[in-house]
């Protein structure tokens, strides 16, 4: 039996392993809009780091409205996390999470002007986890052919 603990190092890990979310925010007016975000390394207790700019649509809609999601996807298993984010611009926070993969994206590294952090804040996380294609296939076939319900597979809401 999987204790809160064992949940929440399964998601960092998970997260970890997949790197990029879609980040899901809501615009001024009140659209929800979606954009792929690589997240920086996490650890249990944390809150999820994105390096972005500050002329961002991201940035903009978080000043409007704090309440974001971040989906992640992987082989047969899924994260969705909510949370409130904040923009975070403080330059010991910005060397901190610093690493030279993402040289690629801020050739200046943190001296890149407008630079900042995008933190969620991680209220809950939803897990889904799928016996894999063939398994899944197998449970369809057998819901077409006996009428039953499939079983989707295994969900769970974890408290971060």
């Amino acid at each position: 039996m999987n204790t809160h603990q064992d949940d929440i190092q399964h998601i960092v890990e998970f997260v970890n392993r997949t790197r990029v979310g879609m980040l899901s925010t809501r615009e001024a007016t009140g659209k929800l809009v979606s954009r792929p975000m690589t997240v920086v390394d996490v650890a249990p207790g944390e809150d999820l780091n994105f390096f972005t700019s500050r002329d961002t649509s991201s940035v903009r809609d978080v000043a409007a409205n704090d309440a974001v999601n971040v989906a992640f996807v992987g082989d047969h298993e899924w994260v969705s996390i909510s949370g409130a984010a904040e923009v975070v611009e403080d330059r010991q926070v910005l060397e901190g999470l610093w690493s030279d993969a993402l040289k690629a994206y801020y050739p200046d590294g943190p001296d890149t002007p407008g630079l900042v952090v995008l933190r969620v804040r991680t209220e809950t996380a939803e897990h889904w986890r799928s016996p894999g294609t063939v398994a899944t296939a197998l449970r369809w076939a057998k819901a077409r052919t006996t009428g039953e319900q499939i079983d989707p597979g295994e969900s769970k809401v974890v408290d971060l």
